[in-house]
């Protein structure tokens, strides 16, 4: 035989020396080593030895005996016919075992033994000692002679749930632990005294205690399986258990100097908490906080999204305001390009119109050229005050200066109408004096109210001053294209929610109001001055004669 044919036949054989084969497999087994190779016999003992000793030891007396007697017996005679005598003689003696254990099992079956008297008063008197008993004792204690207390407890015995002890002649007998689950199946209380002194056995909580030197005192069964520490469940030093739990969990955050948590999966965190106890020993909590940090994880996650987010928003406010700045930069360029073209040609329109007006041969002045001027004129405001830049994203107060809301408004009112004939829109600034505030954002409200809002159906135009404020009210008509529309947003679609921003900047109030009327809002805004001042009177008839011209001289 090759040494492949031995090893497989090795290899079987271990396998039913550690009871992972059944008995058919066994049979069979055996069968083919001794035929194939005598040289086995030893090793076929061993097996059998192992058989027969772990099936006396651990008392499973159950329906597989016959089998492994059978098995155990055709290996005898095997033995015997290979000129092994010896051999099968003893494999002969494991066979008689194991056939005394199944006439045991069959005659003392453990339902029936538990059912017999005595069986039960003993298995209680043993379970609430907690300890070893003598035979005197029990006898004592269940009133028995000594035949039916050797009666009842050879029964026991037979049967694994009670182990014998003897010092000199007295005999003591003792719960297994077979016994104690027995016990414990029938309510019968059993009582373990080390077990009572240990108080942390009965905490509801996950608990450990250690000594100060680090070696290990107890814990309960609640921590062992908060720590899924498998069986026999046995605390460890704390430095092995603490190696241990490291090497298990996926991450570890300390909360404070005495508690910290570890990940042990990917939904499960736990949480310790250390302490010293009166005695000088460690106590060890532990607490599940699996859902806590769930929710503390999804608050992270948010946040996280958030500050995404927030950076996003500054990165593109940072391009908004550098878009601006360039935009107010190139918007002022434009601006004083035009205004110096408007005004260049207004003043050569004047200078021909001074040369026509004083020359003795034609002092007549085309009223054409009259309308270039004013048009000039219009230009040069409506430029001045609505492409002033104001930065609306940027609280900042511009330069504070005296400024005449009405004058400003009845230029805006005179170059509206210049520049679209058809507006027939009043103001009323008459009695509003010169006020002291931010005047180059003041102005450029007032002028886009007027000269944009006439455009969008504003028709009346009301100022006044009260207390620290001046009050500024616009009545406007909806357009008919717009009658669909809420009051604000028709505010919006005419362009006139920029001077809400500018005013809201500046510290003031803007307010959309409906006026009953179903056709018509009411734009209500207050800009906040630093002091007022009444100037002279103001040349009516001439401001109204050359309105246009004056802003320019």
């Amino acid at each position: 035989m090759s040494d492949i044919d031995r090893k497989a036949f090795e290899v079987s054989l271990d396998r039913i020396g550690r009871g992972d084969a059944t008995p058919a497999e066994a049979a069979a087994a055996i069968r083919k080593a001794l035929t194939n190779e005598p040289s086995l016999t030893e090793r076929v003992y061993d097996a059998l030895r192992d058989v027969t000793w772990r099936t006396l030891t651990s008392r499973s007396f159950g329906g597989e005996l016959s089998q492994w007697f059978e098995v155990v017996r055709h290996a005898a005679a095997l033995a015997a016919s290979k000129n092994a005598g010896g051999m099968s003689e003893r494999m002969r003696a494991f066979a008689d075992l194991i056939s005394q254990s199944a006439r045991f099992a069959e005659l003392q079956p453990l339902e029936e033994v538990l059912n017999r008297k005595h069986t039960k008063s003993l298995l209680s008197t043993i379970a609430g000692a907690g300890k070893a008993v003598s035979n005197i004792a029990l006898m004592s204690v269940l009133g028995l002679r000594e035949s039916n207390l050797s009666r009842v407890t050879g029964a026991l015995q037979g049967t694994g749930l009670i182990e014998r002890s003897s010092s000199g002649k007295e005999a003591s007998f003792a719960l297994t632990d077979l016994g104690r689950r027995v016990a414990r199946k029938l309510d019968i209380a059993v009582n373990d005294p080390a077990t009572d002194r240990q108080w942390w056995h009965y905490a509801p909580y996950p608990l450990a205690i250690w000594a100060t030197s680090g070696e290990p005192i107890g814990a309960n069964a609640a921590f062992y399986r908060l720590t899924r520490s498998k069986e026999p469940h046995v605390l460890p030093s704390l430095a092995d258990w603490r190696m241990t739990i490291a090497k298990t969990s996926r991450d570890e955050r300390l909360t404070s100097k005495d508690t910290w948590r570890l990940q042990i999966d990917d939904t499960t965190w736990i949480q310790f908490t250390e302490t010293v106890t009166s005695d000088g020993d460690l106590c060890l909590l532990g607490l599940d906080v699996s859902v806590a940090m769930k929710a503390m994880s999804e608050v992270e996650h948010a946040l996280k999204i958030a500050k995404e987010a927030e950076a996003r928003a500054r990165r593109e406010l940072a391009d908004i305001q550098n878009r601006l700045v360039a935009y107010q930069s190139a918007n002022s360029h434009v601006r004083d390009e035009i205004m110096s073209v408007a005004a260049r040609s207004n003043q050569r329109v004047r200078e021909t119109i001074h040369v026509w007006t004083h020359t003795a041969e034609n002092q007549i002045v085309p009223n054409e050229l009259h309308a270039v001027e004013k048009d000039l004129g219009a230009m040069q405001v409506a430029v001045r005050n609505l492409m002033g830049p104001v930065d609306i994203f940027t609280e900042g107060k511009s330069a504070s200066g005296w400024i005449d809301p009405n004058r400003v408004v009845m230029e805006a009112m005179n170059t509206a109408r210049e520049l679209d004939p058809s507006i027939h829109a009043t103001a009323s600034f008459g009695k509003v004096p010169k006020v002291r505030g931010a005047v180059s954002s003041l102005r450029t409200v007032l002028s886009h109210m007027v000269l944009i809002g006439t455009r969008y159906g504003a028709y009346d135009f009301r100022g006044a001053l009260k207390g620290s404020n001046l009050v500024t009210t616009v009545r406007v008509k909806s357009p008919d294209e717009h009658a669909q529309l809420t009051p604000f947003e028709v505010v919006t679609s005419s362009g006139l929610g920029y001077c809400r921003a500018i005013v809201e900047t500046y510290g003031g109030a803007f307010e959309v109001r409906e006026t009953g009327s179903g056709s018509d809002a009411m734009i209500v805004f207050s800009w906040p001055v630093e002091g007022t001042r009444f100037g002279p009177p103001a040349k009516a008839n001439k401001l109204r004669k050359r309105s246009v011209r004056g802003v320019v001289d």
